[in-house]
């Protein structure tokens, strides 16, 4: 009797391990697809996953991401809402959600959806720095500003998040708080367009106009295009001439 149930617990066992293995070499397959840019061969694998394996979180959240790389944000969510469903405290679903619902504007989910991860995560700084971009768009510039410098006061070279301070400083009209976010912005990346592009459109608000142009040439030089139109409408004497066409 004793090595009958024994041997009938080694096949609950072997049943209950060969779903498992076999699931994640279909997550491991589904990988290599994603990285091939073959999002639908992923969701396929991943399908088959979850169909060995209805409660394997990861499953969920790797067909979430392939499902976003072909633009299907709703049926994402509800891969990421599965995720968390089956785990209420899976940081990376809600961080993947949270992101998810900033790309449908669903401001208010995200900044929901981020108020749960920085409960999980205190010290990710990436999560404050995108709640303060959902707050932006939801006209929250005290909130925002308050996010941003959350993310700054764990990550201190946290370019993104002196810029995106520096942005929301411009919305409230605080022009030289503006100025200096941008200004620590360069001193870590010196290379960044976004910061001289804001950091001129700053000064010329201010009045510093010559200055804010040369700014504004610089961001030009380092690629961010949209910059000519600031450039024609306020720096024109700064502007190269017309070649004759004869």
């Amino acid at each position: 009797m004793k090595e009958t149930l024994l041997a009938l617990l080694c096949i609950f066992c072997l049943a209950s391990a060969y779903p498992q293995d076999t699931a994640q070499k279909l997550l491991l397959k589904a990988n290599l697809k994603h990285e091939q840019q073959d999002y639908e061969g992923a969701i396929a694998e991943l399908n088959e996953a979850i169909n060995l394996d209805p409660v394997n979180k990861h499953a969920y959240i790797y067909r979430g991401d392939s499902k976003v790389k072909l633009g299907q944000i709703q049926e994402a969510i509800a891969d990421y809402s599965k995720a968390i469903e089956i785990d209420g405290r899976f940081a990376i679903a809600y961080y993947y959600r949270s992101n998810a619902r900033m790309k449908i504007q669903d401001f208010e989910g995200a900044v929901s959806d981020y108020n749960e991860l920085v409960k999980i995560a205190p010290k990710f700084a990436m999560a404050y720095n995108n709640r303060g971009v959902s707050k932006v768009h939801l006209k929250d510039y005290k909130g925002a500003i308050s996010d941003f410098s959350h993310a700054i006061e764990i990550d201190s070279r946290f370019v993104l998040a002196y810029i995106n301070r520096g942005k929301a400083r411009v919305d409230v009209y605080d022009l030289r708080g503006a100025i200096v976010d941008l200004n620590q912005a360069i001193i870590i990346d010196p290379d960044n367009a976004e910061a001289y592009y804001y950091r001129g459109l700053s000064k010329i608000l201010q009045g510093l106009k010559k200055n804010g142009c040369m700014d504004l040439d610089k961001a030009l030089e380092l690629g961010k295009v949209e910059t000519q139109f600031l450039i024609k409408e306020f720096c024109k004497e700064n502007a190269p001439p017309r070649r004759r066409r004869w």
